[in-house]
């Protein structure tokens, strides 16, 4: 069952990955439509990783729980909402950014497992590497392809590395 809902989990990350990466950016409505639906789409993959850590710690699960129900909320208000999107566009790609380091901090803290961990380091890269980008690059769809491939690696890593417990579990049948 496990390995089923890694599997759901990893597919699921990387299709967002391709979503948010397949955009094209053409207007600032654009621009606020997909930072928006980027949001939405990590708050999704808090969302699915808090089910997953909710049985093995209760604390991150509620952490993940509440920081998906804030990043949809706070994506909800920029999808086509220019005027917000132009007032917070600077402030947005450093929140994008905490989003993706504070979920790699939660994962890597919490993840007793390679591939916990290994999440945790990507997150914390590529969200340091969206705070250095979105300082200093003024096209956003480099921003929208550093969270794709986020959920890309991430959703691969969740579909082909198998924790050192499921094996042992396995292995004992």
């Amino acid at each position: 069952m496990a390995k089923g809902i890694n599997n759901l989990i990893g597919i699921m990350a990387i299709i967002l990955g391709l979503i948010v990466i397949a955009f094209p950016l053409v207007s600032v409505l654009t621009l606020s439509i997909l930072t928006g639906l980027g949001i939405i789409v990590l708050g999704i993959w808090f969302f699915a990783q808090s089910y997953h850590a909710w049985s093995k710690n209760l604390a991150v699960g509620i952490a993940d729980l509440l920081l998906g129900i804030f990043a949809i909320l706070f994506g909800i208000v920029f999808v086509g909402n220019v005027p917000a999107f132009e007032f917070l566009t600077f402030l947005t790609l450093y929140i994008v950014g905490l989003f993706l380091i504070i979920a790699g901090l939660m994962a890597l803290f919490s993840g007793k497992d390679l591939k916990a961990r290994g999440i945790g380091i990507l997150g914390i890269i590529f969200g340091l590497l969206y705070l250095i980008i979105g300082f200093y690059v003024a096209n956003p769809l480099f921003l929208a392809v550093i969270i794709g491939a986020f959920l890309i690696l991430a959703g691969i890593m969740e579909i082909f590395i198998v924790p050192k417990e499921e094996l042992e579990k396995e292995g004992s049948k």
